[in-house]
């Protein structure tokens, strides 16, 4: 009997062992320790909700939703209204899910984190000019998502349910897919086309390396594909103070999220001054995650 309770033991640790094992390949998101070595960050699978309001709360709950800013805009945009209607009952699982064309919308905990590393540059620029408009550009727009949680967060203030510090802003939604700018006007026209209609939110197909410099410059840049190198055009597009979080890697290489920081202008700002060239002492390069993104197309 004693060895029989031995050997149960034993099976129990083993099981335990090769569920820990299995932790990088479940979750897809890693934090960095002092070592720079990446460790599980979240247990994002406990995350998913059977509607919005769940979902949010569950990320909320597990740290992952620090704001209420980001929490609020987050419940305004239901994920259902941006996912194919073959995945409509999966909408609020916190996985990605794919979207057509070679791409995917990426896990809310993804989009919950990109949120909360781009809430402070806005934060500052609305507290040093609070009559300033806020511009952000929104690469690889995909399904339309993110980009009307970021039009909910800098909307008009007389339609924000809550009041918050920020500055009336103008979202930049570019894809270099046709068709998924089409479907980002679409679905963003099923609950959320408030924000079409007052010109918060705009879609136009452009090249994601190459950004929207017509608009430029941005207090925020998110990147919703992984850039095989640093996108040097979209960092010259940042403002003074602006960051940009982009994923660099191989397609089914190592990737990592990383935080670019605009600290100086001692090079090309763009839509301020294009006459002095990339200068790297511009910008602080932050690695943040490792993550599994697709490609960022390139096009031709």
């Amino acid at each position: 009997m004693q060895y029989h309770h031995c050997f149960l033991r034993l099976n129990k640790v083993l099981l335990l062992l090769i569920l820990f094992s299995a932790l990088p390949s479940i979750t897809s998101a890693y934090s960095n320790n002092n070592n720079n070595e990446p460790k599980p960050l979240m247990r994002a699978w406990m995350c998913s909700g059977k509607t919005q309001r769940d979902m949010v709360d569950k990320l909320a709950q597990a740290g992952i939703v620090k704001s209420a800013i980001n929490k609020e805009a987050l419940l305004r945009v239901d994920r259902k209204n941006y996912v194919l209607g073959s995945q409509r009952d999966s909408a609020h699982q916190d996985s990605p899910l794919p979207i057509g064309f070679g791409q995917t919308i990426s896990a809310p905990h993804m989009h919950a984190h990109v949120l909360e590393d781009l809430l402070p540059p806005l934060l500052t620029a609305s507290k040093e000019r609070p009559d300033k408009l806020l511009k952000i550009l929104d690469v690889g727009c995909g399904s339309g998502y993110l980009t009307a949680v970021f039009g909910r967060m800098v909307e008009s203030k007389e339609n924000r349910r809550k009041t918050t510090p920020l500055n009336e802003g103008k979202v930049f939604g570019i894809d270099v897919v046709p068709e998924l700018v089409q479907m980002s006007k679409n679905n963003v026209m099923k609950e959320d086309g408030d924000l079409i209609d007052s010109g918060t939110v705009d879609f136009m197909l452009r090249d994601g390396w190459k950004g929207y410099p017509e608009a430029a410059p941005y207090q925020c840049i998110h990147v919703g594909a992984a850039a095989a190198t640093f996108p040097k055009q979209l960092m010259l597009q940042l403002a003074p103070g602006g960051v940009m979080v982009v994923p660099v890697g191989p397609d089914g290489g190592t990737q990592y999220l990383y935080r670019v920081e605009r600290v100086g202008n001692s090079g090309d700002v763009v839509g301020i001054d294009e006459s002095k060239g990339f200068q790297e002492d511009d910008y602080k390069l932050y690695r943040v995650l490792g993550v599994r993104y697709v490609p960022l197309v390139q096009k031709n």
